[in-house]
Parts: structure tokens; C-alpha cells; sequence
């Protein structure tokens, strides 16, 4: 049975994440100098947990085990100043994970993970708590099916609501059927800005293939859209100064799950998470996270036709 009042349960790999900033990437066989070096952590499943404990949502993180080194140091710190309530081990004998992300001016990112023993690890968590939860939030990124799938398992025998990250990953041959006919299903995926047309038929497409109650796909700074087999909702991004788009759609899967679990409508579900990710994206990568108060601010400014590039 679902309990309304549990936390939202959050899936995913931990990392801790190094982010580069570079004017443009070098051609082949060429260098580029680096001008800024940044910590952080990922994967998206982190971040949302934080997201919501910034929202004053009770949130779990149930991730792999890192190492008691300098970066594993930094990811529990990280977690612990944004009141984070999460279970892994802290192992001596563990390296951290790390994953190094380099940015151009214009925002665009590639990245690099060293996720040696993730997987089996992810494999080993136990997932009891996600029984308790109001809604289960999971990254299923190619690079973790495997551990996605059992937990993907333990969600749909609970009956509990599913948020499942794509990540911009294809839906694979194996975890297609797995998905099939959950009522309880969300499926959240995303697309460069340059194929933002595409997103729509995205969404219907995978909402054949899954028959998800809905489908949302985000497109950075044309907006997001959702279907289901009834409606499509599509709303706009919110224009502010970017200073980075780390993590940006964690900050919307966060917004998002925060109206859901309200039992808002997905529009308006949708706007906060629009909301959540644009304030993530003007701040410094070590900010605090957006509250409830700050989005609220943001959205009477963006209602009143203000300008909302200064806010945060």
C-alpha cells in the first residue's frame, strides 16, 4: 500500500563529480585551457533527494558504497549540509566513484564517469524502505540497468508511484517489458535544445512502447513537455541568466515530484519544476538549494511579467 505521508524514496548512483568549464571544446588531437574547477556530486538521484529536502519533503537516498578519501569525505559533507537522509557505507577499503563533467560557453556538456564496483554495489542496497514511500524516484541510465531493473522489481510489486530517470538514455530491449502496463508509471527523460521538436514525438513514443501514465520529456531552454493517453501539457522554461546546467534536471524532477506527491496537476506540477531548475541553473554550483519560499517568489515575478534573470 502506498503511504502518502512517506518520503520520497531515491534510486541512484553516488558520485563525486568534478566540473570543468572550458570556452570551447578542441578539435581532435588539440587542447583547450580550463577556467574554472568546481566539486559537486551526482547522479541525478542525489541531487533530487536534495532538491526535496530543500522543499521540506521527506526524502531518502539509497545509493552505493563510496571510500573514506578526500572525495567521499566531500560527497557526505555535501549531502550532510543539505540535510540529506541517506544509507550507504563509507568504506576504507573503497575508491569514491568520480565522474568528471566539462562545459563550454555555450552550455554544452559531455562527461566522463570512473563508477568502478557501482553496480554490484547497487545491487547489495536494501530496498525495504521503498515499501514506506509515497513515491519512488530511480536513475536508469545505461550505465546502471542492471541494478535499475531489481529496484524497477521491488516499486512495481509495492504498488508505489515511479518517477524513472531516462536520463536521455534509449529504453533498452530488456527494460521495455519491465515497464509495460504499470499503471503506477512516470517515465522522465530529456533532449538536447537543438532536437526540442522532437520531444513530443519522444514522449508519445515512449508511451507506446510503456504505457506509462505519463511521459515527460525535458528540452533545456525550450521548456518540457508531457503526454499521457488523454492530454499533452507542454510548458515553457524560465529565462534567466545561466551560469551552469548541472544537475538542472534533477532540479526539475525535484520541483515536479513535489507537486505529484501534493496531488497537484501535472502543468502546475510542471512549472514548479521548471521553476526548481531554473534556480539551479543561476547559482553557484556550491548555493544552497532553491526552497518553497524562493520558487514562489519566482513564479509571482514570472506570473506579474517581471523580469526573473536577477532572482536567486
Amino acid at each position: 500500500m502506498v503511504n502518502p505521508s512517506g518520503p520520497v524514496v531515491c534510486v541512484s548512483y553516488l558520485a563525486y563529480a568534478e566540473l570543468w568549464t572550458v570556452p570551447q571544446f578542441p578539435r581532435p588531437n588539440h587542447g583547450e585551457r580550463i577556467t574554472s574547477i568546481e566539486p559537486s556530486l551526482a547522479a541525478d538521484g542525489p541531487m533530487t533527494a536534495a532538491v526535496l529536502a530543500s522543499l521540506g519533503v521527506p526524502s531518502l537516498l539509497l545509493s552505493n558504497d563510496i571510500g573514506n578519501d578526500d572525495c567521499g569525505r566531500f560527497v557526505q559533507q555535501w549531502l550532510t549540509e543539505r540535510h540529506v537522509e541517506a544509507r550507504f557505507n563509507a568504506r576504507p577499503e573503497t575508491n569514491t566513484p568520480r565522474i568528471v563533467v566539462a562545459a563550454d560557453e555555450d552550455h554544452t556538456r559531455t562527461w566522463f564517469a570512473h563508477l568502478p564496483g557501482v553496480v554490484d554495489s547497487l545491487e547489495q542496497v536494501d530496498l525495504a524502505p521503498i515499501v514506506e514511500a509515497s513515491f519512488l524516484y530511480l536513475d536508469c541510465y545505461e550505465l546502471i540497468e542492471r541494478a535499475a531493473l531489481r529496484v524497477i522489481d521491488v516499486g512495481c510489486a509495492a504498488q508505489v508511484p515511479m518517477l524513472l530517470n531516462l536520463g536521455g538514455s534509449a529504453l533498452s530491449e530488456r527494460m521495455a517489458p519491465v515497464l509495460a502496463g504499470n499503471p503506477n508509471l512516470l517515465l522522465q527523460t530529456n533532449v538536447d535544445d537543438i532536437n526540442h521538436r522532437e520531444a513530443p514525438g519522444i514522449a508519445r513514443t515512449l508511451l507506446e512502447q510503456t504505457g506509462a501514465r505519463w511521459v515527460i520529456v525535458t528540452a533545456g531552454s525550450f521548456g518540457a513537455v508531457a503526454v499521457s493517453d488523454a492530454e499533452e501539457v507542454a510548458v515553457l522554461a524560465f529565462r534567466v541568466d545561466v551560469r551552469h546546467t548541472h544537475c538542472a534536471g534533477a532540479a526539475f524532477s525535484g520541483g515536479l515530484l513535489y507537486g505529484l506527491r501534493a496531488g497537484w496537476p501535472m502543468e502546475r506540477s510542471m512549472v514548479l519544476g521548471s521553476a526548481s531548475a531554473a534556480l539551479r541553473c543561476v547559482r553557484p554550483h556550491n548555493a544552497p538549494l532553491p526552497t518553497r519560499v524562493e520558487l514562489e517568489r519566482l513564479l509571482t515575478h514570472h506570473s506579474s511579467g517581471e523580469e526573473v534573470a536577477t532572482l536567486g
